[in-house]
């Protein structure tokens, strides 16, 4: 299956999977943009939401083109490949595919340009996709060429998100099944509800956001709704890894940590909505009741299982 070989004796291909993922990352994002925006005309949404997309979406691709320049141009990843040794430092020091973590958070950006509440799904897509390729491809050439060092090295660098290296300790709980159930349900119940009446303000555009506070609010909500989805990402991403219940410090903070704050800026924004909403006037609030709550959950749940850990 390794083809591509460009020197004698080297041991992995130049190019490898990443060629036909990034085409199949592309083609999920345009089939996206047309099915949603073209096709189905749904989710499109409108002045302020326009800008805020938009302004959104260049900075991922901006972020994008340049963690991929650094990674593919600005990094000596060819000689390392040619030589057969482990790049581990500069950005591959902070993930372990910034080419390809580049074309996602570029496709990211794209598809923020239609602004449709729609397709944001796409990257999440484009994740999986990313995620299980790399698994079941690169991953094993990787384990199977450096052995203990690349084991090493993934329990210290993410694999698709530019994240700041941690130090390489284990944390481990011992809780039951039926306690981690307990736990897990209710939590994961508060994500959606937030993530929920979150994409329910962009669809309906409820009364309340002709104020230009509360828009503002709704807005800001969304940056706890991105730390709720990297530490669901994460969450998932251990599970595909089988890591069960031990975690290394950078993944337990990644998944739970991300929660537990996901969860607490969740619920300041919120509150912070509810007064400004009550000090002008507005009293129908529900959504961002609802907001609170499951932000609520989200943090009371996830804080009590990151508690286990030690």
């Amino acid at each position: 299956m390794l083809k591509n070989y460009n020197k004698d004796g080297q041991k992995l291909p130049l190019f490898g999977i990443g060629p036909y993922m990034i085409f199949g990352m592309g083609l999920t994002t345009l089939a996206g943009i047309i099915l949603f925006g073209y096709v189905f005309k749904i989710g499109i949404l409108e002045m302020p939401w326009i800008m805020v997309f938009r302004i959104m979406g260049a900075l991922l691709i901006i972020s994008g083109i340049f963690i991929w320049f650094t990674g593919a141009v600005r990094s000596d990843m060819d000689d390392h490949i040619e030589s057969n040794k482990l790049k581990t430092n500069g950005i591959y020091a902070w993930v372990r595919n910034p080419m390809y973590s580049g074309w996602w958070i570029a496709f990211a950006g794209i598809t923020l340009m239609w602004h449709n509440i729609w397709m944001l799904v796409l990257p999440v897509i484009n994740w999986i996709i990313m995620t299980i390729t790399l698994i079941n491809s690169e991953e094993k050439w990787l384990l199977d060429l450096y052995g203990a060092e690349y084991e090493t090295y993934k329990t210290k660098v993410n694999r698709c998100i530019p994240w700041k290296p941690c130090e390489d300790r284990i944390y481990v709980t011992d809780i039951s099944n039926a306690r981690w159930m307990a736990y897990d349900i209710p939590g994961n119940v508060g994500w959606i509800i937030y993530i929920a009446c979150l994409v329910r303000c962009f669809i309906v555009k409820p009364d309340f956001i002709s104020s230009w506070g509360l828009f503002g609010i709704i807005v800001i909500s969304v940056i706890p709704a991105i730390f709720m989805m990297i530490g669901i990402a994460e969450l998932v991403s251990e599970r595909f890894a089988h890591l069960d219940r031990r975690l290394p410090k950078v993944r337990l903070l990644r998944g739970f940590g991300a929660l537990v704050l996901g969860g607490t800026l969740g619920m300041t924004v919120s509150v912070l909505g509810l007064i400004y909403g009550y000090c002008i006037g507005e009293r129908n609030l529900i959504t961002i009741w609802c907001m609170l709550l499951g932000s609520f959950l989200c943090f009371i749940f996830a804080e009590l299982i990151y508690k286990t850990y030690r």
